[in-house]
């Protein structure tokens, strides 16, 4: 098993960390059609409001085509819409607090003749939407003057150039392939801090941050995993002693939160740092493990051989024996196996139980990863999760998609894997109309 073919293969139809973390064609084109009706609504709102040419410029992540998969089917993904107001704002003496309302109000007005639309929260340097379908729209919006370009905050104009920093991330490597290897890098390691973060209030590490991070530390490895892992720890080894990211164009840190989201990224860059120094020093399966283990449910099935009771890994001592409890959808008890391959119905419920778990340490952990594979599961945004709990406790799933699905059972106790077994699921249509054979004669 190569674990670089985990990351990345120009093979698209292999499973891989860089295509599980892309957007589904039909979810990003949704987003797009929404991004033009909104900038085609704010561009005729905004002119009549402010007596002035209104211009619009794509930003953040859309823009530098680092855009990923949200965590989970619940979360959404960010389109950032710079609004750009084409006069000199302070010199007529208009505050950045009534142009920020006057462009809250005009979304507000966007919402009410669009259901799918909800205004955000108001934030410090901008305002914005969320639609149902995974999707949030961001609006900062600055004047242009032939002189600078400043950003409408609610503590007044602040100086901010999106443009320059983004013609600076794109012209930091001329070669298309590191410039390809690079968009990759912060792919994953936006995936990283989506699943880290997730179920938590701390602020995350900005997307500008990490990509600045990877620009200036990337490593270029023959193996995709080689370049994350160094990559990584090159990172790792520079925010320990400083935690800033210098903005490029002007100095000023990007890298500012408050005291307990400092701590908290703290703790998880050291875990990060500790899983790419194991892995710097491991074997191909070794590798896979703990990267699944890091990554989650962005990170494909590892393919694994039970038939050893250590599976090659030195530290895994006992295979975790799962007993699968299968319902049909009307909660009919169908039948309880003990296997590592099933075959259901979508609408079929599975409640998945260690039947060994006294053979386990009673403080281990059983962690259940569903990973979602196929165009169903992409399409509604829902390639996984991952739920953990006591090797003792059972967990229900319900089938959705139709296609080769998994549930990963790993078990670790004190940090290390000490038992992983792997269930395919196989789900397919809840009905099947066999069609009544008709005689049409021999061939003559």
């Amino acid at each position: 098993m190569n674990c670089s073919q985990l990351f990345y293969s120009i093979d698209e139809s292999i499973e891989t960390l860089h295509q599980r973390t892309k957007l589904s064609d039909i979810v990003l084109s949704k987003g797009i059609n929404k991004k033009d009706e909104v900038i085609e609504f704010l561009k005729a709102e905004l002119s009549a409001a402010f007596e002035c040419k209104v211009e619009f410029w794509l930003q953040g992540s859309y823009k530098s085509s680092t855009l990923i998969k949200p965590v989970d089917k619940y979360s959404s993904y960010d389109i950032d819409i710079g609004v750009y107001l084409l006069f000199d704002a302070e010199e007529e003496e208009i505050d950045a607090q009534d142009v920020k309302a006057t462009l809250k109000d005009a979304l507000e007005s966007y919402c009410q003749i669009n259901d799918e639309a909800k205004l955000q929260k108001s934030k410090n340097a901008c305002e914005g939407l969320t639609f149902s379908s995974f999707l949030t729209l961001d609006t900062p919006i600055y004047y242009k003057s032939d002189l600078e370009t400043k950003l409408a905050t609610d503590k007044g104009w602040i100086d901010s150039d999106p443009r320059a920093i983004q013609e600076w991330l794109t012209n930091y490597y001329t070669n298309s392939g590191d410039r390809a290897l690079m968009k990759r890098l912060v792919r994953y390691f936006k995936a990283w801090v989506n699943v880290k973060w997730q179920g938590t209030e701390f602020k995350k590490i900005p997307s500008l941050a990490i990509n600045v991070l990877v620009a200036q530390h990337m490593q270029k490895y023959e193996n995709e995993d080689d370049s994350f892992i160094h990559t990584v720890l090159s990172i790792c080894e520079e925010l320990e002693s400083t935690f800033i990211v210098s903005n490029p164009l002007n100095g000023n840190n990007i890298l500012t939160m408050p005291e307990d989201a400092e701590a908290f990224a703290h703790q998880k860059l050291d875990h990060l740092k500790k899983v790419c120094l194991n892995c710097s020093d491991s074997t191909e399966l070794e590798r896979s493990v703990e990267f699944s283990n890091l990554f989650q449910h962005y990170f494909p099935q590892v393919e694994l051989d039970p038939s050893s009771g250590s599976i090659n890994l030195p530290a895994v001592t006992t295979v975790p024996e799962i007993s699968i409890c299968r319902y049909d959808k009307n909660g009919k008890h169908v039948e309880t196996i003990v296997t590592n391959s099933v075959t259901v119905k979508k609408g079929d419920s599975l409640t998945f139980t260690i039947c060994n778990h006294s053979d386990f340490n009673s403080f281990a952990d059983a962690h259940w990863t569903v990973r979602n594979v196929g165009k169903q599961a992409t399409d509604a945004n829902d390639i996984g999760h991952k739920v953990s709990g006591r090797t003792n406790e059972s967990h229900k799933r319900d089938t959705t998609y139709t296609g080769a699905h998994t549930m990963e059972c790993m078990i670790t106790y004190n940090g290390s894997v000490i038992g992983i077994q792997t269930i395919n699921v196989e789900v397919k249509p809840a009905t099947t109309l066999r069609r009544k054979r008709v005689f049409k004669g021999g061939r003559r």
